[in-house]
């Protein structure tokens, strides 16, 4: 096997660039150590690709955030005053029926 960029022959398994296509040593294998032609335009297409999700999930949250905006945070203020407000009464019931 003889590697695409740096002719220099190997007995190792050969590495195919899905990229590009090429045959590379095991020095060479990634495409940035081969100065892939092919990566660009991959990266090209995935990054819109990628985008156009990350525009739709955006979206989607920010529905999700305005759609429970309004009862948040005050139902659980008031849910945890109401529970230190029960602990508090036992607490001063078993106080009061001990110390008479």
């Amino acid at each position: 096997m003889r590697c695409d960029y740096c002719q220099k022959v190997s007995d190792e398994l050969p590495y195919k660039c899905k990229f590009c296509g090429g045959t590379f040593c095991s020095d060479h294998r990634l495409p940035e150590n081969h100065d892939c032609i092919g990566l660009e335009s991959y990266k090209d297409v995935k990054h819109e690709e990628f985008r156009g999700g990350v525009v739709r999930a955006a979206k989607e949250y920010d529905a999700k955030v305005k759609a429970y905006a309004g009862r948040g945070p005050d139902f659980r203020k008031l849910a945890l005053y109401a529970v230190v407000l029960i602990i508090i009464a036992f607490i001063v019931y078993y106080l009061a029926k001990f110390l008479m």
